[in-house]
C-alpha cells in the first residue's frame, strides 16, 4: 500500500508502529522548506490510522469479486494450509487461472501476490523460484524495487531465489491444525538470540517451541548446540543421539558427537566421529579444528597443521584457527630446538623439511634457508628443496633468486618419472602450485599483469581452488579492475559461500566503482546472517557518510560503541564525521594519532590506511604544520599504489618543490591509470606554464578542454595565449566564456588585458573598471593582485595622471610593491610637480630600506636633477657615488654624452656593457656606446655597435613580440640612424610612432621613438626639426631625460 511506503514500514495495523515511522519521517521534513511532502506525509499517516481502525476483511464479509480478488482468494487458502503451500503442484494449479495467463491481467496478479507476500512472507524458496519462472521477477527486478520496498525485495524475492530457506520446510513432519506460522515466527525470533549469542535466552525460547507439537530437526539441533555451550554434554549428547539418522547430515550429528565427546575426553570416539565428517567434507572447519586440537595434544604438530592447511586452502579465515596455527608452528620449533639442545640432532630429510618449512612460515628466513641448506639435493628431496628455496628467497625479496628456483621447481616436475612423482606428496608435485608460486613472486615484483599470467594458468588446472580465485581476486583489486573482481568473488560463494574474504572483496570493489546501493546492502546481507561482523560495519558506516548520511552513520557508530567495540575504524570514521561537520581541527588530531598508532604497529586492523594519510594530508596541505607532505604520500601509498588523490598530492608536492620532471611523470601515470580523470593534462599544462614553456603547457590545456573542463581550464589557456600572444585565439576564448559565464570579474579583466594589448586603452579601461566593481562588491571572488597597477597604467596611457596615481597607490597598499611607487613618482614628474615627485621618491626609498647615500638613492636623485633641467648637479650627484651598479654607469654615460664629456661617457658605457654582457640585454647601451662614437668621430666603432642591435632584433617572426612592436623598431631605427642609412631610420621610426603601444608602455604616446626622431633630425642637422619635436615631447612628458638632454645639446638650456 502507498501510504506505507510514504511512511517507510510494511503495512501493519499497530497505530504505535505507525505513530514511530511517522514521527521519524517528520524529523526530516520541514513543512516550512517542503510542504508537498509534509502534506503527503501527514495524509498517510491519518490514512495509515484510518486503516489500523478498520475492521479485518475476514471480520467484515466483504468479498473482493473481481477477477485478482478471487484468484488472491485462492491463494489465501493455499498460503494458509501449510502442506499445500509447500506443494508447488498447488501453486502450479493457481497459475493456470485466466488472471496469470492473461497478459493484460498477469502483471496485476503479481502485483497483488507480491503484495500478499509483504505481509505472508513464510514462503518456501522452491516456490518463490517456481513463481520466478512464471512471472519473470528476476527480469522485472529494477521495476519491483520502484514498486515495492527494497528490503521486501532483496529479502523475500532475490534471497528467495538465491538461497533456501532455513529452517527447510521440507523437513518439517506436517500435521494439520498445527499453526506453522507462529512456530516460524518464534523459531526465527530463537535464532536472533542465538546469533547475538544469549544462550540462556536461546535455550527457554526452544522450549517454547516445543509447546506448538511441531517436529523440525533444527530444533533437536539447535537444542543440542545450547546445551552443549551450557557445558550439559550429556544432555546434548542424549538428544543428537536420539535424532532420526535420517537427518544426521542435516544436523551435523556426527559434528556434534566429535565435539561432545572431545570436551568429555573421549578423544579417540571423537576422532572417529570428526574423521567421518572429512571424508564427506574435507574442509570442514569445525571438524578440522576438533581434530586439529587433538592431534596437536598428541603431540603430532605437522599432521595438525596439514589439516589447517586445507581449510586455509578453502578460503576460510576465523580467528581461531589462525591462532592454533600459530601455536602449531611453535610447537614444531620448540620441538626441535629442544632436540638439538639434548643431542638428539639426527632427523629424517622429510622431518628436516618440515621443520624448515616451518621456520620460513614463522618468518624466520635465515634459520629456514640454513637448515634447507643442509640438506643435500637429491632425486627424493629435490621438488621439495626447490619449493622452499622459491619461497624462502621470495619473503627475502630476492625475487630473481625465488624465480629461478621456481622454474628449477617446475622442471623437476615436468622431467620427473611417474614413479619418482609417486613418491611426492600433492603439493611438491602438481603444476599449479608451482604457477601459483611465481604468481605470488610476480604479485610481490609488481608484476601483476606476469602475476595473473601464472595464477591464470593455475585455474587452468584447478578453477574452482578458491586460494587460487582468492589470489587473483587480490591482484584484479590492485590492478583496479573492480568489475572483473566481482565476477571472481561470485564465483568464490558459488564454490564456498562460507569465504568470508569473497564478502569483504565484493564490498570493497562495489564501494570503489561507487555502486554505493549495492555495496551497503551487501553489508546488511553479511550483518543478517553475522551480526558481529565488523568489517561490514564499518563499509555500512562508510558509505553512509559518502551519502551524507551523517545522523545515521552517528547512530551506527554509537550502537557499536554501546557494545564496547573499539577499533580504530571507529576514530577514522568519527574523523570524517568531523570534517564533513567542518569540525576540522578535531579531525586532523584523529587522523594525527591515527596514524602514529598505525606506524607503530601495523596490525592490519585499519581498512582505510591510504584514505587515513589522504584525508590529513587534505587537512595539513599548504600549513606548517603536519610534517613532510611527500614522505606522507609515499607512506600511504604503499597501502595502496594507485590511489588517486596521493598520486594528487605528490604530483602537487613535487611541482612545489620545482621538481618538474618527477612531478609530471606522476601526473602522466595519474593519466594512465585514470584516462577519464580531470585534472592530469591540467597540472602538466601548470609544470609546463611554471617553467614558461608555453607551447607544451597549451597543449595540455587544449587537452584537458577536449576532455573534460570546467571553466577555470578556459582560464587557463587564456593566460597562456596571453602569454604566447596569440590574441585571435585568446579572443575567441573570451568570447565563449561571455556566454557561459554572468559579471565574472576575472573576464571582465581578461578583456581588459586583451584590449590593452592591442592598444584600445580606452576600452581597456572601461572593462578594467567593470572588473574591479565586482571584485571591490563581491566575496566570491579574490582580485588579481596586478588588476589596479594595470589600471594605472591604462590610465595614464589616457593621459588620466591622477586616476593613474590613484590605482598605483591602491595596487601598493594591496601588494607593498615599491615599484607602484616609482610609477607613482613618473606621473608626478611627467607633469612637473617635482616636489611631489621627490616626496614620493623619499617614501620609495625608505620602503626599499635605502639610505640617501646609497647608489640607488643617489642615482634617482640624479635623474630627479636633470628632469628639474639641472645638469650641473646632476653631474655632481653621479660623481659622488661609491660603487656604482652598471645601470647607474649607463645613466651617467648618456648625462655625459648629452653635456659633451664623450670620453669619459665612453668609457663607462663600456664598463656597464661588459658588466651586462652575460645577465642583461645590452641593445640600449649598444646604440648609446655608437652615439658617442659618432661624436668622436669613430665611426667604424660606432658602426660596429649599431650593427650587434640589429643582429639581435631579427624582424622575423614578429607576430611573437606583438606587446613589444615599437621598441623593437625604435632599436632598428636608432641602428639605422648610427648607420647613416636615414631612409630606414625613418621607416622604422614611423613604425615605432604607428605601431600599437608596449603592452607594459604608460605612455600616451611612444615617447621614445619620439625621441629617436628628434636625435635623427639632430644628427642630421635641422635643429628646427629637433626643436619642433622636443616641444611635442614636453607637452605630453616634461620629464623625459632623453629630451632634455637633447635639448641641452642643441643650447636650448644651459
Amino acid at each position: 500500500m502507498k501510504i506505507f511506503k510514504i511512511l517507510g514500514i510494511e503495512p501493519t495495523k499497530n497505530e504505535m508502529e505507525i505513530k514511530e515511522a511517522y514521527l521519524n519521517k517528520l524529523s526530516n521534513t520541514n513543512p516550512e522548506d517542503k510542504p508537498e511532502e509534509f502534506m503527503q506525509l501527514r495524509k498517510a499517516y491519518e490514512e495509515a490510522i484510518e486503516y489500523a481502525n478498520q475492521e479485518d476483511e475476514e471480520d467484515t464479509n466483504e468479498i473482493d469479486n473481481t477477477e485478482i480478488g478471487l484468484w488472491m482468494a485462492k491463494v489465501r487458502e493455499v498460503y494458509n494450509n501449510f502442506r499445500a503451500r509447500n506443494d508447488i503442484n498447488a501453486w502450479s494449479e493457481l497459475l493456470k487461472d485466466d488472471v496469470c495467463q492473461n497478459i493484460e491481467t498477469k502483471t496485476d496478479a503479481r502485483d497483488a501476490i507480491l503484495e500478499f507476500f509483504m505481509q505472508n512472507y513464510y514462503i518456501p524458496s522452491a516456490v518463490i523460484r517456481f513463481l520466478n519462472e512464471f512471472f519473470n521477477f528476476e527480469e522485472d527486478i529494477d521495476e519491483l524495487y520502484e514498486s515495492f520496498p527494497a528490503e521486501f525485495i532483496d529479502n523475500i524475492i532475490v534471497d528467495g531465489i538465491k538461497y533456501d530457506e532455513y529452517p527447510s520446510y521440507s523437513l518439517f513432519e506436517i500435521k494439520d491444525g498445527l499453526d506453522y506460522e507462529a512456530f516460524l515466527t518464534d523459531f526465527y525470533e530463537m535464532n536472533r538470540k542465538y546469533r547475538e549469542r544469549d544462550i540462556e535466552k536461546t535455550y527457554d525460547l526452544l522450549q517454547d517451541l516445543k509447546e506448538y507439537g511441531i517436529y523440525h530437526p533444527e530444533v533437536d539441533k539447535k537444542e543440542a548446540v545450547v546445551l552443549y555451550n551450557l557445558d550439559r554434554l550429556d544432555e546434548a549428547w542424549d538428544i543428537i543421539s536420539n535424532i532420526d539418522p535420517k537427518y544426521n547430515e542435516v544436523v551435523e550429528a556426527d559434528l556434534l558427537k566429535g565435539m561432545i565427546l572431545a570436551d568429555k575426553g573421549q578423544n579417540e570416539e571423537a576422532k572417529q566421529y570428526y574423521k567421518t565428517v572429512l571424508e564427506k567434507e574435507p574442509s570442514n572447519v569445525m571438524a578440522c579444528e576438533g581434530l586439529c586440537i587433538i592431534y596437536k595434544n598428541e603431540g603430532r604438530f605437522a599432521e595438525a597443521r596439514e589439516l589447517i592447511s586445507v581449510i586455509n586452502s578453502e578460503g576460510y579465515e576465523y580467528e581461531e584457527i589462525d591462532r592454533l596455527f600459530d601455536e602449531l608452528n611453535q610447537d614444531i620449533i620448540n620441538d626441535y630446538e629442544n632436540k638439538v639442545r639434548l643431542g638428539q640432532d639426527k632427523f629424517e630429510t622429510d622431518k628436516l623439511l618440515e621443520i624448515a618449512h616451518t621456520y620460513y612460515i614463522v618468518d624466520r628466513l635465515d634459520e629456514a634457508y640454513n637448515i634447507a641448506n643442509s640438506i643435500e639435493v637429491d632425486e627424493n628431496t629435490d621438488l621439495m628443496i626447490y619449493r622452499l628455496f622459491a619461497r624462502i628467497y621470495l619473503d627475502m625479496k630476492k625475487y630473481d633468486e625465488a624465480l629461478k628456483y621456481a622454474d628449477m621447481w617446475k622442471n623437476g616436475i615436468e622431467n620427473a618419472s611417474e614413479e619418482k612423482l609417486s613418491n611426492f606428496a600433492p603439493k611438491y608435485k602438481s603444476m599449479e602450485n608451482v604457477y601459483f608460486t611465481k604468481a605470488w613472486i610476480y604479485n610481490q615484483k609488481g608484476e601483476n599483469n606476469n602475476a595473473l599470467k601464472e595464477l591464470n594458468k593455475s585455474l587452468e588446472i584447478l578453477p574452482n581452488d578458491v586460494q587460487f580465485l582468492n589470489m587473483k581476486n587480490k591482484i584484479l583489486f590492485a590492478n583496479q579492475q573492480y568489475e572483473e573482481v566481482l565476477k571472481v568473488c561470485d564465483k568464490i560463494i558459488e564454490i564456498n559461500p562460507e569465504v568470508s574474504e569473497a564478502y569483504m572483496m565484493k564490498i570493497r570493489s562495489l564501494y570503489e566503482l561507487e555502486y554505493l546501493k549495492e555495496a551497503f546492502d551487501e553489508c546488511n546481507d553479511i550483518l543478517y546472517k553475522d551480526p558481529y561482523n565488523l568489517f561490514a560495519y564499518i563499509y555500512k558506516i562508510r558509505i553512509l557518510i559518502e551519502v551524507e548520511e551523517i545522523e545515521m552513520a552517528k547512530e551506527e557508530i554509537k550502537s557499536l560503541r554501546n557494545e564496547d567495540v573499539e577499533n580504530q575504524n571507529l576514530d577514522f570514521l568519527e574523523a570524517l564525521i568531523l570534517d564533513y561537520e567542518d569540525k576540522r581541527e578535531e579531525a586532523t588530531e584523529i587522523y594525527k594519532n591515527l596514524i602514529k598508532k598505525l606506524e607503530e604497529d601495523d596490525d592490519g586492523i585499519l581498512a582505510f590506511p591510504e584514505e587515513l594519510y589522504f584525508y590529513y594530508i587534505n587537512e595539513i596541505f599548504n600549513t606548517d604544520e603536519g610534517g613532510d607532505v611527500l614522505e606522507l604520500v609515499q607512506k600511504g601509498l604503499k597501502y595502496s599504489p594507485k590511489h588517486q588523490g596521493l598520486l594528487y598530492y605528490k604530483g602537487i608536492e613535487l611541482s612545489i618543490r620545482e621538481q618538474y620532471n618527477d612531478a609530471k611523470e606522476t601526473f602522466e601515470y595519474i593519466e594512465q591509470l585514470y584516462p577519464d580523470n580531470g585534472y592530469s593534462d591540467r597540472k602538466i599544462g601548470d609544470i609546463y606554464n611554471d617553467q614558461d614553456l608555453y607551447e607544451k603547457a597549451l597543449e595540455y590545456y587544449n587537452k584537458q578542454i577536449e576532455k573534460e573542463y570546467d571553466i577555470d581550464d578556459y582560464f587557463k589557456r587564456v593566460q597562456v595565449n596571453l602569454e604566447l600572444l596569440n590574441l585571435d585565439d585568446l579572443y575567441k576564448d573570451l568570447v565563449y566564456l561571455c556566454k557561459n559565464l554572468k559579471d565574472d570579474p576575472r573576464l571582465y579583466e581578461y578583456f581588459g588585458i586583451y584590449y590593452n594589448m592591442i592598444d584600445n586603452a580606452k576600452k581597456s579601461y572601461e572593462y578594467f573598471i567593470k572588473a574591479k566593481e565586482i571584485f571591490d562588491n563581491s566575496d566570491e571572488y579574490e582580485s588579481s593582485s596586478y588588476l589596479e597597477g594595470t589600471l594605472g597604467l591604462v590610465c595614464a596611457k589616457l593621459g588620466m595622471s591622477e586616476d593613474a596615481i590613484k590605482y598605483y597607490r591602491e595596487n601598493y597598499e594591496n601588494t607593498n610593491d615599491p615599484s607602484d611607487l616609482i610609477d607613482i613618482y613618473n606621473q608626478y614628474v611627467k607633469v612637473g610637480d617635482f616636489d611631489k615627485g621627490e616626496e614620493i621618491l623619499d617614501e620609495y626609498l625608505s620602503a626599499m630600506n635605502k639610505s640617501k647615500l646609497s647608489a640607488e638613492a643617489m642615482s634617482r636623485m640624479a635623474n630627479l636633477n636633470i628632469e628639474k633641467r639641472n645638469m650641473k648637479a646632476a653631474l655632481k650627484t653621479f660623481s659622488l657615488m661609491v660603487k656604482p651598479e652598471p645601470d647607474h654607469k649607463r645613466d651617467r654615460a648618456k648625462l655625459l654624452f648629452y653635456t659633451g664629456n664623450y670620453k669619459k661617457a665612453l668609457k663607462l658605457i663600456e664598463e656597464a656593457i661588459k658588466e651586462l654582457q652575460f645577465v642583461a640585454d645590452n641593445r640600449a647601451n649598444y646604440i648609446t656606446a655608437g652615439r658617442i662614437c659618432l661624436e668622436l668621430g669613430d665611426k667604424a666603432k660606432a658602426h660596429s655597435y649599431a650593427k650587434k642591435v640589429i643582429e639581435l632584433t631579427p624582424v622575423d617572426n614578429l607576430k611573437s613580440k606583438v606587446d613589444r612592436l615599437p621598441y623593437i623598431y625604435q632599436y632598428l631605427g636608432d641602428s639605422y640612424i648610427i648607420l647613416g642609412e636615414y631612409d630606414k631610420a625613418y621607416e622604422y621610426i614611423d613604425k615605432a610612432l604607428t605601431s600599437p603601444r608596449c603592452f607594459f608602455c604608460s605612455e600616451v604616446k611612444c615617447i621614445d621613438a619620439m625621441c629617436s626622431l628628434a636625435y635623427l633630425e639632430y644628427v642630421k642637422g635641422d635643429i628646427d626639426k629637433v626643436k619642433a619635436h622636443l616641444d611635442e615631447i614636453f607637452k605630453l612628458d616634461i620629464s623625459r631625460t632623453d629630451a632634455i638632454g637633447l635639448a641641452y645639446k642643441i643650447g636650448l638650456f644651459k
